[in-house]
């Protein structure tokens, strides 16, 4: 959606409050003011972050090799992902996203544009509660020395329902239904006997999962994931 469309839409919007509600014209004023702020300000913040995310690849990056159709692509999918947020994983995670496409072929961490086009999708669509569910399932799998990215991690539901405290069990098994639509994650079968709260339902951390973390949300060259 263009700028102008935006604007047109908030205005049919706040025009509609002010018109079916006694505290619709002070809520119309609010919404324009807050929306106006969250775009600026996650646009602004998107930015410091992809030229942060370049200065480090700056010795990795080859210009001459970007396909300009792949990156005007991805870069459209991308900035609609910061239009619609303020959530700090999220905009790191696309703006690594785009400082990937610019690695030079050989880089051992480049991926193809299929991948990241299809990651793109992914974090336009999961919710930050989904994000935070596979960021707490690649901890599980780090913290095995014999995990390697090529490899599935499994582990049960409740092993995840133990680093996620504050989630109740149907919302968890609902963000994990939201990573197996991506394939991060992947319910590997329903168990036979089913204890409660889904307590013994096997999970996968599939590579692409591991990828999407180590590759968006927590590259190696940038510290830990974040909490």
């Amino acid at each position: 959606m263009t700028a102008s469309a935006r604007e047109v839409a908030l205005s049919l919007v706040k025009a509609g409050l002010s018109l079916h509600s006694p505290l619709g014209g002070a809520l119309a004023s609010l919404l324009g003011d807050v929306v106006q702020a969250h775009t600026e300000h996650a646009q602004a913040h998107a930015m410091e972050l992809l030229d942060e995310r370049l200065t480090t690849l700056e010795s990795r990056i080859d210009l001459s090799a970007v396909d300009r159709d792949e990156l005007a692509e991805l870069f459209k999918s991308c900035y609609l992902v910061i239009l619609r947020t303020h959530h700090e994983q999220k905009l790191r995670a696309a703006t690594s996203l785009l400082a990937n496409l610019l690695l030079r072929m050989d880089d051992p961490e480049r991926l193809s544009y299929n991948e990241l086009d299809h990651f793109v999708r992914c974090l336009d669509g999961l919710s930050v509660g989904a994000i935070e569910a596979l960021g707490s399932a690649f901890r599980m799998a780090s913290q095995q020395a014999r995990h390697v990215e090529a490899e599935s991690f499994r582990f049960n539901f409740e092993d995840l329902q133990r680093r996620r405290p504050g989630t109740s069990a149907d919302l968890l098994m609902g963000l994990v239904g939201e990573l197996g639509a991506m394939n991060l994650i992947h319910l590997a079968g329903v168990p036979g006997i089913r204890t409660a709260n889904y307590a013994n339902y096997p999970l996968e951390l599939t590579p692409l999962g591991t990828r999407f973390v180590t590759r968006l949300l927590a590259p190696t060259d940038q510290g830990n994931l974040p909490p």
